[in-house]
C-alpha cells in the first residue's frame, strides 16, 4: 500500500532507544535513504535500533494528539463537561460527533490527525522493513536467541498497531511486505474484518513463539514485549471478537504466572510510577525534548496527562486554576459512589479553582525556562484489567459465575469496598467496576462496545442501540485520505456524512 507521506520510511538506524528514554530524537530524523538502508543492517545492534525504531514510532503514533486516550476514553464517553483553551475538536469526539467539519488548510487539528490511520502505517511499514532485514542477516552476527526475540518484538508491535486500527476502523488495508519503491507502490483496499482479525492472530501466535516471558534486564520487563504482553493482547482481541473461551485461556496464562501481582492498596500510586508488579506493559513517556512552555493557558497537545491537570498539580511554575479538560463530575461522582474507594480517595483530588481533577499522572518535573514535562507512562495493560476481562468473558458465556464473582471481588477489595451484592447483573458490575479500576487507561470506549455486543445495550453519548447496528462506533476516515486514492472506501456508517 502507498502510504501518503514520505515519512513512512523512517529509519530505525536514525532512532535513539526508546528503552533508554529518549526515542522523541527519533521523530526528529529525516527520512533514510534506500542507499543507506541498504548498507545498514550489518549487526547485531543495527536489529536493536531497528526495534527500538518501531517501539518510538508506536509511542509517537499513540501520543499523536493523545489519540491512545482520545479513542479508548474520550471518543462517546461523556467523561468530560466543559473545556478550556483547546480545540473545538475535543468536545466533539467526547460526544463522538465524528464527522465534524475541518478546513483541508488545517491538517494539524486533532479531529483530522485521530480520523488518520497513516501513522500507524508509518508503524506497519517500519516492522515490515525490519522483518525483512533481520530475516535475511546472517544468524553468526547475533547472540544466542537474539535475533529471533527481536523478530518476535517485531511480530507484536506490528500485530499492535493492527489491533488498535482493528477497533477504531475496523476493515482496514492489509500491508505486510515492505516495497521497494514506495512512493510508487499500489494502493491497497480495506480488507474484511476476518481477514484483518486473521493477521492479527497471526502475528501474535509469531510473536508468542520467539518471545520469552521476561528479560535478564529488570529495566525492560514492562517496556519491552514479552510472552505476557502477547497474551493480554491476544485476551483483548478475543474479547473484541466475542471468542469468549479464547479470551478466558489466554488470560488464565498471564493469571498462572508468577511475574504478576496486584498492588496493595496503599501503594496503588506505584502502578503510575512504573515500578509495579501489577504492570503487563508500558510505554515509556517522560521526554523533556516535548516539555511545553509552562503558561496558565496552553493547550498540551503532544501530553494527554497535562490537559487533565491543573494548579496545585502542575508545580510552582503553572498558575491554572482549572483543567483543560474539565471532568463530568455528575458521572464520576455517580461511578465512585462508595466514598470509602480507595481509588477515588488516591487518584482523584480537586483543582485550586475546586473542580475534580484525576491525579493519577502527576509525575511532573520542571525543566526550566518556565517549562515542564511529565514521566509517567502510558500504562496499556495491568493484571487488574486481565482479571476483570476473565471475568467479563465468563460471564458473557454464561457460566462460572463463581469464579466471575470471585476476580470481581477481588478487585473490589483491594479498593477497599465491600463485594459485589447482586443489585445489578453481573456484566453491568463488572463493566462499571472496569470503568472505576482503569479510568483513564484507554479501555472505556471499548469496554462499551463490548457490553453492546453482549447485551445489546448501548450507553454511549450519541450511539444508540440502532447506531451500534449499523457500526458507528466504527471512525470515519479522514476526507484527506481520499485524495487520489479510489481504492479505498468510507467507513460504512459514516458514508455521505463526511
Amino acid at each position: 500500500m502507498k502510504i501518503a507521506i514520505k515519512q513512512c520510511i523512517q529509519a530505525a538506524c536514525l532512532c535513539v532507544a526508546l528503552m533508554t528514554g529518549a526515542c522523541s530524537g527519533f521523530l526528529d530524523r529525516e527520512p533514510i535513504s534506500e542507499v543507506v538502508d541498504e548498507f545498514y543492517w550489518t549487526t547485531q545492534e543495527d536489529a536493536r535500533s531497528a526495534v527500538s525504531g518501531a517501539y518510538g514510532l508506536l509511542r509517537a503514533t499513540l501520543a499523536n494528539h493523545s489519540a491512545y486516550y482520545a479513542y479508548g476514553d474520550v471518543a462517546g464517553t461523556n467523561i468530560f463537561s466543559s473545556y478550556i483553551d483547546i480545540y473545538p475538536d475535543w468536545p466533539q469526539v467526547n460526544e463522538f460527533k465524528l464527522d465534524y467539519a475541518v478546513p483541508a488548510s488545517d491538517p494539524t487539528r486533532p479531529m483530522k490527525q485521530l480520523r488518520n490511520y497513516q501513522y500507524f502505517y508509518r508503524l506497519v511499514n517500519q516492522c515490515n522493513r525490519a522483518i525483512k532485514k533481520i530475516g535475511q542477516m546472517d544468524d553468526g552476527l547475533f547472540d544466542e536467541g537474539i535475533k529471533e526475540r527481536l523478530a518476535g518484538e517485531l511480530y507484536f508491535l506490528r500485530g499492535y498497531a493492527y489491533f488498535t486500527m482493528y477497533r477504531v476502523w475496523g476493515e482496514v488495508p492489509l500491508v505486510t511486505v515492505s516495497p521497494d519503491d514506495l512512493m510508487n507502490a499500489a494502493y491497497e483496499p480495506r480488507a474484511p474484518l476476518s481477514e484483518v482479525a486473521g493477521l492479527i492472530y497471526g502475528d501474535l501466535e509469531e510473536a508468542r513463539q520467539r518471545l520469552p516471558w521476561q528479560y535478564t534486564n529488570a529495566g525492560e520487563a514492562t517496556v519491552r514485549a514479552n510472552r505476557g504482553v502477547v497474551f493480554a493482547t491476544l485476551a483483548h482481541v478475543a474479547a473484541w471478537d466475542g471468542d469468549h473461551a479464547k479470551c478466558v485461556t489466554a488470560c488464565d496464562s498471564i493469571l498462572a504466572s508468577p511475574l504478576y501481582a496486584l498492588e496493595e492498596s496503599a501503594t496503588l500510586r506505584n502502578i503510575y510510577e512504573s515500578n509495579s508488579r501489577e504492570l503487563i506493559f508500558q510505554l515509556y513517556f517522560g521526554s523533556r525534548s516535548e516539555a511545553p512552555a509552562a503558561t496558565s493557558s496552553v493547550y498540551y497537545q503532544p501530553v494527554f496527562f497535562l490537559n487533565v491537570l491543573a494548579s496545585p498539580y502542575l508545580t510552582d511554575v503553572i498558575d491554572k486554576t482549572q483543567a483543560n479538560l474539565q471532568l463530568n463530575e455528575i458521572l464520576l461522582n455517580n461511578t465512585f459512589a462508595d466514598t470509602t474507594d480507595a481509588r477515588r480517595a488516591t487518584f482523584f483530588g480537586t483543582s485550586t479553582g475546586g473542580k475534580m481533577i484525576c491525579t493519577k499522572y502527576t509525575d511532573i518535573q520542571e525543566l526550566g525556562g518556565n517549562q515542564i514535562y511529565i514521566t509517567n507512562n502510558y500504562v496499556i495493560f495491568r493484571l487488574a484489567d486481565i482479571m476483570l476481562l476473565k471475568a467479563e468473558a465468563l460471564t458473557a458465556q454464561g457460566k462460572s459465575s463463581g469464579v466471575a464473582i470471585s476476580l470481581l471481588n477481588e478487585v473490589r477489595r483491594r479498593a477497599g469496598v465491600a463485594d459485589f451484592n447482586g443489585s445489578t447483573s453481573l456484566q453491568r458490575a463488572i463493566l462499571d467496576e472496569r470503568f472505576r479500576e482503569l479510568f483513564l487507561e484507554g479501555h472505556r470506549f471499548f469496554d462499551l462496545v463490548r457490553y453492546y455486543r453482549v447485551t445489546g445495550t448501548s450507553l454511549f453519548v450519541n450511539i444508540t442501540e440502532a447506531d451500534m447496528a449499523r457500526g458507528k462506533h466504527y471512525w470515519p476516515l479522514d476526507p484527506d485520505l481520499f485524495s487520489n486514492n479510489s481504492v479505498i472506501r468510507q467507513t460504512s456508517f459514516w458514508q455521505g456524512k463526511i
